[in-house]
C-alpha cells in the first residue's frame, strides 16, 4: 500500500461534513413528520413542520450560515449584520438589528420571533 498522499482534514472538511449531516438530519425530521402525519389534511402536515422545525437564532452569536436560516435574510445581509456587530459590538436589543442597511420594519416584522439576544 502507497500512503504517500495523505489528506490532512481541515476546518473547512469539518465544517461541510457536519452541514451534510445537518442536511441529513432534517430530511430524517421531514421524513418522521410526514409519516406521524399520515392521514391527516395538507393543512395539519404544514402545521406541525412548522413547528418542529422552529428556529431562534442568537444574533450576537451566529455566522453567516446561521442568520440565513431566517426569513428575508440573504448572504450578503447576513454579512452585513456581522460586519455590524464586529464594528459596533453587540446588539443591545432585537429591534437595534434595524439600524443594519438593508433590514426595515417589513423585514424586522419577519424575523422578530425567530432572533434573539
Amino acid at each position: 500500500m502507497n500512503f504517500d498522499y495523505v489528506k490532512k482534514i481541515t476546518i473547512k472538511d469539518l465544517i461541510i461534513v457536519l452541514g451534510l449531516a445537518l442536511v441529513v438530519a432534517g430530511l430524517g425530521i421531514k421524513m418522521k413528520l410526514t409519516e406521524e402525519a399520515f392521514g391527516e389534511n395538507s393543512f395539519g402536515i404544514t402545521e406541525r413542520k412548522e413547528k418542529a422545525l422552529e428556529v431562534v437564532v442568537d444574533i450576537n452569536l451566529a455566522s453567516a450560515m446561521e442568520l440565513e436560516v431566517l426569513p428575508a435574510i440573504g448572504p450578503v445581509t447576513a454579512k452585513k449584520i456581522i460586519d455590524y456587530r464586529s464594528s459596533r459590538g453587540a446588539f443591545k436589543s432585537k429591534e437595534q438589528i434595524m439600524e443594519v442597511s438593508g433590514i426595515g420594519s417589513k423585514t424586522y416584522e419577519k424575523i422578530k420571533d425567530k432572533i434573539k439576544i
